[in-house]
C-alpha cells in the first residue's frame, strides 16, 4: 500500500534543500566577489600606473615640487565622511609619499588601496620608482648623490670602512666627485686628489698639486658634460688673485690653468682672500670673508677654463658667508636662481638673494634667535636645513623654501644640538651632522623634524662617532658612504669613509 511522506521526512528533504541552496547561493556570491576583486585589482593597477605617470609628468615640469600627498579618500568605513564605505559599497584610497634623495634625485612610492563592501578585507597595490631631475644633475657637473642611502644608517652605528693617514697638512675643504677625492690644505701641497672606488674603498693618493702657491679655502669640482672634461675650481687665501681653476681630468696630473681676481675687492683691506666657491648652472659663485668692497662674485662659466666676472653691482653682504648653495625654482610659472647664505651676522645669519640677472637682489635677510653664527646649509626637497654654532637656542633649522624665496620666513622646525653644527647634508630619511661635541663629532640624525627637539638635545639622533678635529664643512657625500676629513698641524691627518656595515 503506498503511503506519503512523513512530516519528519518532508522537514529533511527540506533542510537538504535549503542547504544545497544556500551552498549554490554562496557559489554564486564567491564567484561573484572574486569577479569584483579581479576588476578592482585590475582597477588598482590602472590607478597606479595613472599616479606615477601624473608624478613623472610633475617632475619634468616643476621636479621640487612634487611631494606626498595625503589620502585622497578613507579605507575604513568608521570614517563618518566616507559614506561610501558606510553603506558597505566600494572605495578607494589614495596616497603618494615622495623621499628627497637629493635636489637631483626622488623615489616616489604610489599606494592605492581598495575595500569592497563591509564584510571584506581592505586590499592594496602599490608601486615605487625613482624619478632624477637632469637639468639639476647637468646643473652641478654630475655632483649629485642619485641612489637612495642603504636603510641601514637608522639602526646600525656607522663605522670607517675605510681611511688612510696623512702627513699634517690642515686640511681645509673636501669635494667627492665619483671615484675620487679631491681635498685642499694650507700645507703644501695645497691640491690633493685621492682614489676610491666602491671594489676598493680605501683612499690611494694618485696627484697633487702646490701650482697655487698659497693655501687654499674651498673647492667644487665638477665635470663639463659638453667637452667631458673635469674641473676643480679653487679660493685661494691670496689677497690678489682669489679664484684659481685646476683641470683635474687626469688626476694624476692636475693643471693650474685660470686664475682671477675678485672685482673691486681691497687687496690691503682685512680678509680679501677668496673664502667659499659654488659652481652650478653655468655660473661661478665667490665669496670673500666679510671685507672692504663687494663679498659676492659671480662668474660666467661659459669657457669652463677662463671665468670671467659678470656681476654688474657692488654686493656688499658686510658679513662672511661660511656656506651657500644655490639652485633653480620655479615660482610662478617661471624659473629664476636663488642663491641660499648661512653666515656669520647678528642679523643675518641665514639670506636669500635672486641671482637670475647679472644684478643679486637680495629677497630674505633672517636674523636667528640669539648671536650665534649660522655655519651650514642643506638644501632639499623644498626645505632649507641650517646649522649654526652652539648657543642658548636651537643649532639646527629647518625652512619652507617657498616661504623663503618669497621673502618670507618659513620657519618649519628647529632643533636642539648642544654642540655647533660645522657640516650638514641631507639625504632623506637621514641627516648627516659634523659637529665641535667631543666623542660624538659625526653624527646620523632623523631628517624628519618631528623627532627633534627644542629642548632635549639630539633628540633626533640615531646614531654617533668620535672623529676630532672636524673641520668647518669636513665631509661630503659620495657613493660609497660619508667621507670625512680632519685637520692638524700637529698630528697625522686622516681621509675616512663612514658607512654601514
Amino acid at each position: 500500500m503506498s503511503q506519503g511522506f512523513s512530516t519528519i521526512e518532508i522537514m529533511i528533504a527540506l533542510a537538504l534543500m535549503v542547504v544545497v541552496l544556500v551552498g549554490a547561493i554562496e557559489a554564486v556570491m564567491s564567484a561573484q566577489y572574486w569577479f569584483l576583486s579581479a576588476e578592482i585589482a585590475n582597477e588598482s593597477l590602472y590607478k597606479t600606473k595613472t599616479m606615477i605617470e601624473e608624478v613623472r609628468l610633475d617632475s619634468l615640469i616643476n621636479f621640487q615640487s612634487v611631494s606626498s600627498t595625503l589620502a585622497l579618500q578613507a579605507v575604513s568605513p568608521d570614517v563618518p565622511a566616507d559614506q561610501n564605505c558606510i553603506l558597505g559599497g566600494h572605495c578607494y584610497y589614495e596616497r603618494t609619499t615622495v623621499q628627497d634623495i637629493s635636489s637631483c634625485a626622488k623615489e616616489v612610492l604610489v599606494e592605492v588601496s581598495s575595500k569592497l563592501g563591509l564584510r571584506y578585507p581592505t586590499s592594496s597595490i602599490s608601486l615605487t620608482e625613482s624619478f632624477f631631475n637632469p637639468a639639476e644633475i647637468v646643473a652641478v657637473g654630475g655632483d649629485c648623490v642619485l641612489s637612495k642611502l642603504d636603510p641601514a644608517w637608522a639602526t646600525v652605528v656607522p663605522a670607517s670602512v675605510a681611511s688612510v693617514t696623512t702627513s699634517p697638512k690642515l686640511a681645509t675643504g673636501i669635494d667627492v666627485l665619483g671615484d675620487y677625492i679631491y681635498v685642499v690644505s694650507e700645507e703644501e701641497p695645497y691640491l690633493r686628489i685621492f682614489k676610491s672606488t666602491i671594489s676598493n674603498p680605501t683612499p690611494i693618493l694618485v696627484g697633487s698639486s702646490s701650482a697655487s702657491l698659497v693655501r687654499l679655502n674651498d673647492i667644487d669640482v665638477v665635470r663639463d658634460l659638453v667637452s667631458g672634461r673635469t674641473y676643480a675650481y679653487v679660493v685661494k687665501h691670496s689677497t690678489t688673485s682669489q679664484l684659481a681653476v685646476f683641470d683635474v681630468t687626469d688626476p694624476a696630473k692636475p693643471q693650474l690653468v685660470t686664475e682671477r681676481s675678485l672685482w673691486l675687492v681691497d687687496s690691503s683691506a682685512s680678509f680679501p682672500q677668496g673664502w667659499r666657491t659654488l659652481a652650478y648652472g653655468g655660473k661661478l659663485y665667490v665669496v670673500s670673508r666679510e671685507t672692504t668692497g663687494p663679498e659676492l662674485h659671480i662668474f660666467s662659466l661659459k669657457n669652463p677654463l677662463a671665468p670671467v666676472e659678470e656681476t654688474t653691482a657692488v654686493i656688499n653682504l658686510n658679513r662672511t658667508v661660511n656656506d651657500m648653495v644655490v639652485r633653480d625654482e620655479v615660482t610662478g610659472g617661471v624659473t629664476r636662481r636663488f642663491l641660499y647664505l648661512a653666515a656669520s651676522s647678528n642679523l643675518k645669519e641665514v639670506g636669500v638673494y635672486d641671482v637670475t640677472s647679472t644684478i643679486p637682489v637680495e629677497v630674505a635677510a633672517i636674523n636667528l634667535n640669539g648671536d650665534a653664527d649660522a655655519i651650514s646649509l642643506s638644501l632639499v626637497g623644498n626645505s632649507l636645513y641650517v646649522g649654526r654654532r652652539s648657543s642658548a637656542q636651537a643649532e639646527l633649522y629647518q625652512f619652507d623654501v617657498q616661504a623663503l624665496i618669497a621673502g618670507g620666513v618659513g620657519l618649519q622646525a628647529t632643533g636642539e644640538v648642544g654642540a655647533d653644527v660645522l657640516a650638514l647634508a641631507v639625504h632623506k630619511p637621514f641627516m648627516f651632522l659634523g659637529t665641535s661635541k667631543s666623542g660624538a663629532q659625526f653624527q646620523v640624525w632623523e631628517s624628519d623634524s618631528t623627532y627633534w627637539s627644542q629642548v632635549v638635545a639630539s633628540a633626533g639622533r640615531l646614531s654617533y662617532m668620535s672623529y676630532p678635529n672636524m673641520p668647518p664643512l669636513g665631509f661630503d657625500v659620495g657613493q660609497s658612504g660619508v667621507y670625512l676629513i680632519d685637520q692638524s698641524l700637529m698630528q697625522p691627518e686622516t681621509i675616512s669613509i663612514f658607512d654601514t656595515i
